[in-house]
């Protein structure tokens, strides 16, 4: 069900759907649960559905991680060879 899947999660995974009391299998999704019981995102458009449909079940192949909540940039950092050609002068 779609309380595996946390809220903020995105997973991959295949999706069963229901829309005009059809059941539908959407195989290999990405999904991320943004904490609705429905699935409307650009796949659905192969199937000439245009509104949100609701999740039956969920099967989640891999749990890809969070999405970043930062707006900021983050900081790289370069490595001791890096540090070693700007104190020699080298070039690679």
């Amino acid at each position: 069900m779609i309380n595996k899947v946390a809220p903020g999660e995105i997973v991959y995974c295949n999706l069963v759907i229901r829309y005009k009391k059809k059941v539908y299998k959407l195989d290999k999704i990405v999904y991320k649960n943004d904490g609705e019981l429905f699935f409307h995102r650009a796949r659905l458009k192969e199937l000439k559905i245009t509104e949100p449909v609701k999740i039956e079940s969920i099967d989640v192949m891999a749990r890809l991680g969070f999405e970043n909540k930062s707006k900021e940039f983050t900081e790289v950092r370069g490595s001791i060879k890096d540090i070693r050609n700007v104190i020699s002068g080298a070039y690679e």
